[in-house]
């Protein structure tokens, strides 16, 4: 993916151009499910919302779903101590007159259902919905892919 980063050839982003003369208008990165590449991820949303000069508050929305999003993926799709990905895709569209960015979270391990009394925790889900539009959620045999839009 062009590069390495701690020797990790996955933690580099791709950054998509639409066309030589415009802004990239996509981020794809595959990070380890491991908390400590969270922040490094957070980062690069950042940096890639800003490059397309997004609001603040669009880049703030973005970083808090996406980073939920993700938190979840390493905190529950794999066991302790086993190795897993998480796929990040973003990308900047129009849809009936408005700008969005699309966003796709994925990873290869297995759903966990909410507990029905999550404590102190357990609120990404809703934080994610209070920030984005159409969420979904699709846990399957293969990962679970989460996907939403937020108003750019």
């Amino acid at each position: 993916m062009g590069g390495t980063v701690d020797g990790q050839e996955r933690d580099v982003p791709r950054w998509t151009l639409a066309d030589p003369d415009s802004p990239a208008t996509g981020l794809t990165l595959e990070v380890p499910a491991d908390a400590t590449r969270l922040a490094p991820m957070r980062r690069a949303v950042v940096a890639w919302a800003r490059a397309l000069d997004l609001s603040e508050e669009t880049v703030a929305d973005l970083q808090l779903a996406v980073g939920e999003a993700a938190a979840n993926s390493v905190e529950h799709a794999y066991p302790a101590g086993a190795a897993g990905l998480v796929e990040l895709a973003l990308q900047l569209r129009r849809r009936r007159g408005r700008r969005l960015v699309m966003v796709r979270v994925r990873d290869h391990g297995r759903w966990r259902s909410p507990p029905a009394d999550p404590g102190y925790r357990g609120r990404g889900l809703a934080m994610i919905r209070a920030v984005a539009h159409d969420v979904a959620i699709d846990p399957g045999p293969r990962g679970t892919e989460v996907t939403f839009s937020v108003p750019a």
